[in-house]
């Protein structure tokens, strides 16, 4: 969450940004999103390090625009005992 709400204020500053935390029995998934900008995009090794530490914990990830907006998705296995 941290580093896609860092990307957010970086690159779409100002902008309004939405966090929503699901649980699923034995799943997490956090999304974060802003309205897609126009600006300049950074290197990406923000996400590319986020993609690796989500997909070493078994989970899944998607970062990419989405009905206008720029939203980051992480999915997160665990156990509830």
């Amino acid at each position: 969450m941290q580093e896609a709400i860092t990307n957010a204020a970086r690159h779409a500053p100002g902008a309004p940004v939405s966090v929503v935390v699901e649980q699923d029995p034995g799943s997490v998934t956090v999304s974060v999103s802003n309205p897609a900008q126009t600006a300049a995009i950074g290197d990406g090794t923000g996400l590319v390090g986020l993609r690796e530490r989500v997909r070493l914990a078994g989970g899944s990830f998607h970062a990419g625009p989405r009905d206008g907006r720029f939203e980051v998705v992480a999915r997160l296995p665990y156990d509830s005992e």
